[in-house]
């Protein structure tokens, strides 16, 4: 059991680092489940009584959902990963024989969308008499179609009559039937495929279906697909689709459906309009005249005429200086953005100011600072 563990553990790190390969390599042929069985190995035998230990890992590029593990056919346990929807799990699922003889373990994983992956099969020992497989394929979640490439082991060397030697033409160690099964009669394939609807306007969409009975696999887009589906597509020309059905005698049948398309889906290019770089006029201050002395006060209105601009005016910016000594000018008050026309600036008895205005657009551009507009307050 030890070297068992061992040789599980050197699996599973190969599965982690491979799993890259894996997912976009062997997943992306057909967009179904992957299941690996790790131990035990094909062929093992176990005492009867004791407890066989299936240890699987389960690739779903949509989620694992859930696994099924059979025996001989049917389903024995169905288990829910631990992280429902996780991409990549690790699972192990105990079984216990009743009996000896030689069974066949199988395990089947499902998606979040219900999609079965191909089974993983191996056969187990148990020594002593019991029962021989007869069946693989599990019934599958909700009811729906078996997986595509799930069949029945073929038994084609029966116990000889008199229980004389085997047929030197059959291989050894081929579980032997002990009645010889009656063939059903094979049902005749029942293959829909249409469009819902078959003919739309361009942009529009519409749904492939289709609905297959008593075949080996359908395959629609290049991948294998449940016996029932539909595929949504929105179209801007005519389009045709092809389902490929493998019959069950192995043959193959193709089957299309056109869709026709109305009108086009060619939108007019138009250019995007020019970008306004141009700054907007400047504006002019008008109250107070240039010049102006006035009486002693505490705040002035400033006034300016306001200014057009194709992108729009956004506001208006005012800065205010006051002399300090002649001709030596200092920052005494800022302003902006004003929407108006107009702003009331605080002023002191006995100084001298000037101000500018200037404009910014809808575009984001600003005009120039206009001329320096001066005027003074009086002392009491």
């Amino acid at each position: 059991m030890k070297q068992i563990r061992l040789q599980t553990m050197a699996r599973f790190f190969i599965l982690i680092l491979l799993l890259g390969g894996v997912a976009s390599c062997t997943a992306a042929q057909d967009g179904r489940p992957r299941v690996w069985i790790d131990s035990p190995s094909d062929g093992m035998s176990f005492p009867l009584g004791s407890t066989v230990s299936v240890l699987s890992h389960v690739y779903a590029r949509e989620g694992v959902a859930e696994v099924v593990l059979s025996v001989n056919g049917e389903a024995y346990r169905r288990d829910v990963p631990t992280s429902p929807g996780t991409g990549f799990v690790q699972i192990t699922q105990d079984w216990q024989p009743a009996a000896g003889g030689i069974y066949a373990i199988q395990v089947v994983a499902y998606d979040v969308q219900g999609v079965a992956s191909s089974p993983a099969t191996i056969t187990i020992k148990i020594p002593g008499a019991g029962p021989t497989p007869t069946s693989v394929c599990p019934t599958p979640v909700g009811g729906g179609p078996a997986p595509v490439d799930c069949s029945p082991p073929v038994n084609a060397c029966p116990s000889p009559v008199g229980g004389g030697p085997t047929p030197p033409s059959c291989p050894t160690g081929v579980p032997t039937a002990t009645d010889t099964p009656t063939s059903p009669p094979s049902a005749q394939p029942i293959i829909q495929f249409w469009a819902d609807p078959a003919q739309i306007q361009a942009g529009a969409c519409t749904t492939i279906r289709w609905h297959v009975e008593n075949v080996q696999r359908v395959i629609f887009g290049g991948i294998d697909q449940p016996f029932d589906g539909s595929y949504e597509d929105c179209l801007c020309e005519n389009e045709r689709y092809t389902l490929t059905v493998i019959r069950a005698d192995g043959t193959e049948e193709k089957q299309r459906v056109d869709i026709d398309v109305n009108g086009s889906c060619v939108t007019p290019t138009i250019p995007p309009p020019p970008q306004d770089t141009t700054p907007p006029p400047v504006p002019s201050p008008a109250v107070p005249a240039n010049g102006l002395a006035l009486s002693p006060r505490s705040s002035q209105t400033l006034a300016w005429l306001p200014v057009d601009d194709p992108s729009g005016i956004a506001g208006y910016y005012v800065k205010v200086e006051v002399q300090v000594t002649k001709g030596n000018w200092q920052s005494a008050a800022g302003y902006g953005p004003v929407t108006g026309k107009q702003v009331d600036a605080t002023v002191n008895c006995g100084g001298i100011y000037r101000w500018m205005v200037r404009a910014q657009d809808g575009a984001g551009n600003y005009s120039g600072w206009s001329a320096p507009s001066s005027f003074s307050i009086g002392l009491n």
